[in-house]
C-alpha cells in the first residue's frame, strides 16, 4: 500500500505565502496528497498582554479572524483544484510551531514562501528567517516557493555530490516523485583534492587533469549505481558532472536548461565554511536561486530544536 503524502503549507497571509499555498495545492492535486494549512499566532500569554483583562475576548476574536482567513483559502483551493485542506492554528514561535505541526501531522513535505511577510524588505535574492530555520531543522523536505506560476514542474534539476551520501538518494527520489514523466537533470560539481597544494608542489596541468578525469569518472559510476538501486532508467536522466565552483555551476546549468525547480540535499555538517547546519551550498541556493528550491534532508534526519 502506497504511503500517504501529507503536505503542510504554513501561511502568514502575505502575497508570498499565498503563492506558496497555491503551489502546495497544486502539488497536493498532482501527488494525491493530504494538505494542511497552518497559521501561527503569537504565544497566548503574549496576546493576553496586549489586551486588558476586561478585553480578553479580543484574544479569541484574534484567533477567529485567523481561522476565517484559513478557511477562505481552503475553500478557494477546493473550488479550483478539488483539494480540501485541513486548517490548523498554532501558537508560539513561528518556526518551532511549524516543526510541531510536522510532527503532529506526520508530514512528508513543507511548502512555504521564501520570504513570507518580509518580502520587499529583504533583497530579492534573500530568504526569510523563519523559512531558513525550518529548512535547517525540519526532518522532511522543505520547498521554498519564489515563482508565481503553478504549472507542473517539468524541468527539474537535482544537485548531488556523487559520493556515498544518503542525501543524494533522497534528491533522486524526490525528483522522480515530483516530475515522474519528464527528463531529470542531475548536476554534480567537483574539484581536484588539494589542487592548489599540488600545483605549489610542482604538479603539471596535465597531472591535475588526470586527477580531474578520475574524479569525474568515479562520480559518474557512483551516480549510475545509485540510479540502478532506485530503478531509475538512464534515459530519464541527463547527467552534468563539471569541474568548478558548485554554486556557479548549479545556477548556470539551471539557467541553461530553464529549470523550474532545484532539488538539493541538506548535509548536517558544521565546518568553517558552513554557514549553517545544512551546508553552505544548500543555504546559498535557497537564498540566490531565482526559482523554487527543495531542500531535502538525509533519511531519518532528526528535528533540531
Amino acid at each position: 500500500m502506497a504511503e500517504t503524502i501529507r503536505i503542510i503549507a504554513p501561511t502568514d497571509f502575505s502575497p508570498a505565502a499565498d503563492r506558496a499555498t497555491r503551489r502546495a495545492v497544486s502539488l497536493a492535486a498532482e501527488l494525491g496528497a493530504a494538505l494542511h494549512l497552518v497559521h501561527v499566532l503569537p504565544p497566548r500569554e503574549y496576546l493576553e498582554q496586549l489586551f486588558p483583562p476586561e478585553d480578553r475576548s479580543e484574544v479569541d476574536a484574534f484567533r477567529q479572524r485567523a481561522e476565517r482567513a484559513l478557511q477562505e483559502r481552503a475553500q478557494t483551493s477546493s473550488a479550483t483544484l478539488g483539494v480540501l485542506p485541513e486548517c490548523q492554528i498554532y501558537h508560539g514561535s513561528a518556526h518551532q510551531a511549524i516543526l510541531d505541526a510536522v510532527a503532529v501531522t506526520q508530514a512528508s513535505l513543507v511548502v512555504l514562501g521564501a520570504q513570507g511577510e518580509h518580502e520587499g524588505e529583504l533583497r530579492a535574492e534573500g530568504v526569510g528567517e523563519t523559512a531558513l530555520k525550518v529548512a535547517e531543522r525540519c526532518p522532511v523536505p522543505t520547498l521554498f516557493v519564489r515563482g508565481g506560476t503553478f504549472a507542473h514542474y517539468s524541468h527539474v534539476l537535482g544537485c548531488v555530490r556523487g559520493e556515498p551520501d544518503p542525501a543524494d538518494r533522497a534528491v533522486f527520489e524526490w525528483a522522480n516523485r515530483i516530475s515522474p514523466a519528464n527528463l531529470i537533470h542531475i548536476v554534480s560539481a567537483y574539484s581536484v583534492p588539494y589542487e592548489r597544494r599540488r600545483i605549489e608542489w610542482g604538479a603539471s596541468s596535465a597531472t591535475i587533469d588526470v586527477y580531474a578525469t578520475r574524479e569525474r569518472d568515479s562520480r559518474s559510476k557512483r551516480v549510475a549505481q545509485l540510479m540502478k538501486q532506485i530503478d531509475l532508467h538512464p534515459a530519464r536522466v541527463r547527467l552534468h558532472i563539471e569541474r568548478g565552483d558548485p554554486l556557479e555551476i548549479i545556477l548556470k546549468t539551471a539557467a541553461r536548461h530553464e529549470a523550474d525547480l532545484l532539488i538539493t540535499g541538506r548535509r548536517a555538517r558544521r565546518g568553517a565554511l558552513d554557514a549553517g547546519p545544512f551546508g553552505s551550498v544548500a543555504r546559498q541556493l535557497a537564498a540566490r536561486a531565482p526559482i523554487d528550491v527543495l531542500i531535502v534532508p538525509p533519511p531519518e534526519a532528526p528535528v533540531a530544536m
